[in-house]
Parts: structure tokens; sequence; C-alpha cells
């Protein structure tokens, strides 16, 4: 039976419209038909900023409205909310200003749109700026809670967003739960924990329903949000498991991997992390499921990981 996947992106313009509130703005960088923020400047063209291929000032319109008291969704590909307009976001967060990023196309999700697009870094750029909350839904029902909850908590937030298909899970042990922190979606025993975000839930479900074929009984956690980092509620789910493997859709230097070790290492004694993500290299153009398979993000390569000495 074909698993059933989803892209989020897709329900990215729909989402803000379903939400909608008359602080809103979304601003675009010429590319709102391929992050699917068309939809809501169809209904709402008055509250669309059209900024083109200008992240900087983009950013810094956003800023400004934000502190004349509307709430800004800046939603562009990953690599470009952040990387791209990194001083301006940095300005923002500084300013406290109620600044939202809304990113398609995160990690490796732009395969054959060129190296360039990659967005391998961006997790990484967003976690050291002081007030900024990063939020990383993996299901369309997520993104709205997502957007709810930027909508409601006041200040700079960052949410990424597949591009690629992820599965749609129907038997998660987290459905109902209220969105944010680490949730355990799969429990089946105490021989690893695959730690993951929600752009990389592919990878990680293919490895684990490979190890549970294979008959090794581990653990599914996801983390909803990256920041502020849930570290005690991490710890619950993975105290006791014999190895830990993080999964994430960027580098491992300074993304979910690096969050975690970070928070396992101030607990003394705790299981060995294996890192499965793209290594310390750029990444190359080609179809989304080969660049992932390339550079160490699919199911075989979680499954080594967990079976590593």
């Amino acid at each position: 039976m074909a698993m059933e996947t989803v892209s989020l992106r897709d329900y990215v313009g729909k989402t803000l419209n379903a939400l909608y509130d008359d602080r809103m703005v979304v601003l675009d960088g010429d590319l709102s038909g391929a992050t699917r923020s068309a939809h809501f400047q169809k209904e709402h063209p008055d509250r669309f900023v059209e900024c083109g291929i200008s992240e900087c000032s983009a950013v810094s319109v956003a800023t400004g409205l934000a502190m004349e008291g509307m709430i800004p969704f800046y939603v562009n590909f990953a690599l470009f909310c952040t990387g791209s307009a990194w001083t301006q976001v940095r300005m923002a967060c500084y300013a406290g200003a109620n600044l939202k990023l809304l990113s398609t196309h995160p990690g490796m999700d732009n395969g054959p749109d060129g190296a360039s697009h990659h967005a391998c870094e961006d997790i990484a750029l967003m976690r050291p700026l002081p007030g900024m909350r990063i939020l990383i839904p993996q299901s369309p029902e997520e993104l709205r809670e997502a957007v709810a909850d930027a909508l409601a908590v006041p200040g700079p937030c960052y949410i990424r967003v597949s591009r690629d298909v992820v599965p749609v899970l129907t038997d998660s042990l987290a459905a109902g739960q209220p969105f944010g922190g680490a949730k355990q979606i799969y429990d089946d025993g105490s021989d690893f924990a695959i730690v993951y975000e929600g752009t990389a839930l592919m990878a990680a479900k293919q490895g684990f329903d490979q190890l549970r074929a294979e008959g090794l009984r581990g653990r599914m956690i996801q983390l909803q949000t990256v920041k502020p980092f849930p570290a005690d509620a991490l710890w619950e789910l993975v105290k006791d498991v014999r190895r830990i493997v993080t999964v994430e859709n960027h580098s491992v230097i300074g993304g979910l991997a690096g969050a975690v070790c970070e928070a396992l290492a101030e607990r003394g004694v705790h299981p060995p992390v294996r890192k499965v993500g793209v290594q310390d290299v750029f990444t190359q153009s080609g179809p989304t499921a080969q660049v992932k398979a390339r550079y160490g993000l699919d199911g075989q390569h979680v499954v080594e990981a967990v079976k590593a000495p």
C-alpha cells in the first residue's frame, strides 16, 4: 500500500487565509507562486506586499510594519528568509520586533533548482539570535497551529515548512496534543530513539519502519520547537534508550543535532548520539530524493546510524 504524502508548502497561503487577522500583512520576494502565498494575495490583495528580489529590503519593510503594530509574515524560500537578510533579521530581533518569517524549500527541498538555493544552514543562522523562536510543523494541522502560535506570541518567529513531500501519519501517539516541544510519535521500545525535525520526517519514518521490520524496537520523537529547546521533555523520552539518532534536513553542524547534543551534555551521562544529515559539505543540484540520499538524508542512512558500532 502506497504511503500517503503531503507537501506543506501547498498549505501556506490557505493557512494564512484561514487565520487571517486584520493586523496581518504578507510580504513576498517574487516567489509567491512557489511558496503558495499567492493564495493569500488573491483573497487579501490590500494586505500583500510584493518586495521583489530584495530580501534585505523586505525584512526591513516587515520590521517597520511590525513596529507600527502590524503582524508581518515574510514568506520566502528558507535561504532567502534567513541567509540573504540575516543582518536585517538580527536587527529585528535586537528591536524585539513582532516579525514572522515563514519559509518553504528548507534544506535540500529545492533539489533541482540549483545548489545555491539549498538551505542547509538556516536553523543554525536563527538559533543564536536572542528572542527568535523556531517552529517546525510536519502536517497541515501543525502548520495551522504554528501560524496561530506565531500570531499569539509577540516577538520574532521562524516557521520552517517542507516543500518536498512528507508522510501523513494517522497513528501518531502525539495526535490531539497541543503543538510545541518534543513529541513521541511512536514508542515500540528502548533499542533506539530517532529524534527528528518535521522537514526530515520522510527519512525518519522510512528508517524507523525498516528497523521495525528487522525486529529492532525503538522510538520516533519529533521536535516541533527547536528554540526554545524542550530539553526536559526530550530527556524524559530518551534517557533510557541505548542510542539516539538525530535526523535533520540541514547541516549536522549548528542545527537540530547541535541543539540536542548541547542539551544532553548538561545531563552528564546520556545515551550516545549519531547524526544523520548533511555533513560539512556544500550540496549539489539534482532530483530531490537523489540529492538527499547522496548527502545522507534517507531511511538507509538512519538505519546505518542506529546500527553503527
